[in-house]
């Protein structure tokens, strides 16, 4: 199996590729009006907080001349080598100015990705669905409307208690390192991108009922391109207007990811129709059918033949 960060970041293409399907345009409405109410709330209010976050930012790039006329030799001397000591280090100003804005739409994205996940889980799940039934002809097992939807919200709580969780963890670890700048936003970028990946691809397995401990297991077999499609998620996510579309297509790249790459290299649980891997990864199975051969739509990859 192999495991490429282009891989994922392909998934994310993929995704938004595969919203232009006609039978998929019923399924994305809901979820991009949700973006788009959402989107123009949070927007007035991040907007709002532009004047502070200028005048901070102001703050640390200041770089006025001191004035030692009315000062004694001394002084005039301690004063000067304090100035020319500061303009040494104004570059260290400028990386914390750029840290800061960058946190500063990170933000952004996390709180507009969690809102409008919890909102619009059900209609995700739906999603999901009708991709994984595009990319293989074959849906999830049925379940009825009302148990789907108390589902994923359980679901999208129990991601939420996770990412709470561990994100203390990662923010105390950040904050003990804080003085070297680059460890914080390495651990920032590293633990936005698992978070990423978990929100999406769990829509599919989630619709095969597949535990929360199984989809992180998955992830991990292949880390890389895990990281590759959580990462590209949630540099999307912090672009505005652009982030209106990026869950919809974030959920059809998710279930493409598991479905071509994940699942058809060997994943040991249920897939589609049904059917599952052997634990055993010496003696694969094809995850198609062997009585059928099936006849991809235009433009559609069928799952991988390992054989």
């Amino acid at each position: 199996m192999t495991s490429n960060p282009a891989h994922g970041v392909h998934a994310l293409i993929r995704g938004a590729q595969l919203l232009t399907r006609k039978e998929l345009r019923p399924f994305i409405i809901i979820p991009l009006l949700i973006n788009l109410v959402l989107f123009i709330a949070l927007g007035f209010v991040m907007i709002s907080q532009f004047d502070d976050l200028g005048r901070y930012i102001g703050s640390l790039l200041t770089d006025t001349p001191v004035d030692t006329s009315n000062m004694s030799w001394w002084r005039a001397i301690l004063a000067t080598g304090a100035d020319w000591a500061a303009s040494v280090f104004q570059w260290l100003a400028w990386l914390i100015a750029i840290v800061v804005v960058l946190l500063f739409f990170f933000v952004y994205g996390y709180l507009f990705g969690i809102i409008t996940n919890i909102i619009a889980a059900p209609f995700n799940g739906l999603l999901a669905e009708k991709v994984e039934e595009l990319l293989t002809g074959h849906p999830p097992p049925p379940e009825a409307l009302h148990s789907m939807v108390f589902r994923t919200l359980g679901r999208e709580l129990r991601k939420l208690m996770y990412f709470i969780g561990w994100g203390i963890v990662i923010f105390v670890i950040a904050l003990l390192t804080s003085w070297t700048v680059f460890i914080p936003a390495l651990l920032g970028a590293l633990w936005g991108a698992w978070c990423m990946a978990i929100q999406y691809v769990d829509y599919p397995l989630d619709n095969h009922q597949r535990s929360f401990s199984e989809l992180k297991s998955v992830l991990m077999r292949k880390k890389f391109t895990t990281l590759g499609f959580g990462g590209s998620v949630m540099l999307a996510k912090m672009v505005p207007i652009l982030n209106i579309f990026v869950m919809p297509a974030a959920v059809a790249g998710g279930t493409a990811l598991w479905v071509e790459r994940i699942w058809s290299d060997g994943d040991p649980g249920k897939g589609p129709n049904g059917r599952s891997f052997p634990i055993d990864p010496m003696n694969p199975i094809d995850p198609a059918p062997a009585t059928e051969t099936k006849k991809w739509p235009k433009g559609i990859e069928g799952p991988k033949d390992n054989k």
